[in-house]
């Protein structure tokens, strides 16, 4: 076999060889799939549109090479965003967004802010799962800076209580300061009172563990002097006190005349005593049945309803 006839099966051995790789390459990492995880503010779609729009995305191994940094500077609320290889055919889109820890009314808009007190974005709606604040006092707000002219002290609370926020599930409707200038958490018809700043690590623990008692309920949730050596947490249930109250008006406006005093009169009213003792018995008993326990560790924590004065 001549040299000549030797290099042209040379050459159509690695252009065939070229031509398999290319075939293996673009076909069988082809993009069949993109999962999108992280994100909360941004859809699906979005994050998809934003980082996924050059030809090089169609391809797994190509994909790792965009610059994500680049195709989301204008995204507000990303931190930064990742792309990772599942298998041969499936894109992995991991987001890390702006964690927001409540917004304020300002000059007719939203403006939302993050863990460090930076204003990240001012919006014309709320955004879902950030706390409205109130009580701020804020007196200049501006995109990409720190929130100014508000009270340190307040400033700090709020920061400090919406990083313990990130970890719970359940988020407050508002956060809002009283007028002792302290905070105080609303979750629907659930009104949480802080008090001071002190221990505000176990308050906030034992909250996370008593909410889930007091779904459907109405009323305060005492946690202004908790402390690690505390054992009973009081909740004024005020939906049972204005319940017990009409119960009482409803008892007291019968319309019915006076009945003589006589002696059949007297059994009566002596049975109707007997009556009345019982039922008082039975509602202390029902009273104290319908208190929630919180167990949380060693510790132990009554949930108990009690009628406001």
């Amino acid at each position: 076999m001549s040299k000549k006839k030797l290099y042209r099966i040379l050459i159509e051995g690695i252009v065939c060889a070229v031509l398999i790789f290319i075939l293996v390459f673009f076909v069988g990492f082809r993009v069949t799939k993109v999962e999108v995880k992280g994100n909360e503010f941004y859809s699906d779609k979005e994050i998809k549109r934003m980082v996924l729009d050059a030809p090089i995305a169609k391809n797994t191994i190509l994909a790792m090479m965009i610059k994500t940094g680049e195709k989301t500077k204008d995204a507000q609320l990303i931190e930064k965003v990742t792309l990772k290889r599942k298998g041969m055919n499936t894109l992995v889109v991991q987001v890390k967004e702006k964690k927001l820890i409540g917004y304020f009314d300002y000059e007719g808009k939203y403006a939302n802010f993050d863990r460090q007190g930076i204003v990240q974005i001012f919006t014309e709606a709320p955004i879902e799962n950030v706390p409205y604040i109130e009580g701020l006092g804020v007196k200049e707000a501006k995109q990409g800076e720190k929130l100014q002219g508000i009270n340190t002290k307040k400033l700090n609370s709020i920061l400090s209580v919406g990083k313990m926020l990130e970890k719970t599930e359940q988020k407050p409707d508002r956060l809002v300061f009283n007028d002792m200038k302290q905070l105080v958490l609303y979750y629907g018809d659930i009104e949480v009172r802080l008090g001071n700043d002190e221990n505000m690590d176990e308050k906030m623990n034992r909250l996370s563990g008593i909410l889930p008692q007091l779904e459907g309920m109405a009323g305060i949730l005492h946690l202004e002097n908790i402390t690690e050596d505390t054992q009973a947490v009081v909740f004024d249930d005020t939906q049972k006190s204005d319940e017990d109250t009409s119960e009482e008006e409803q008892e007291g406006d019968t319309g019915e005349e006076p009945k003589e005093d006589t002696k059949e009169n007297a059994d009566e009213n002596a049975e109707e005593d007997e009556k009345t003792v019982t039922e008082k018995d039975s509602k202390k008993e029902n009273k104290e049945e319908n208190q929630l326990e919180y167990t949380d560790g060693a510790d132990a924590a009554d949930t108990r309803s009690k009628k406001e004065e």
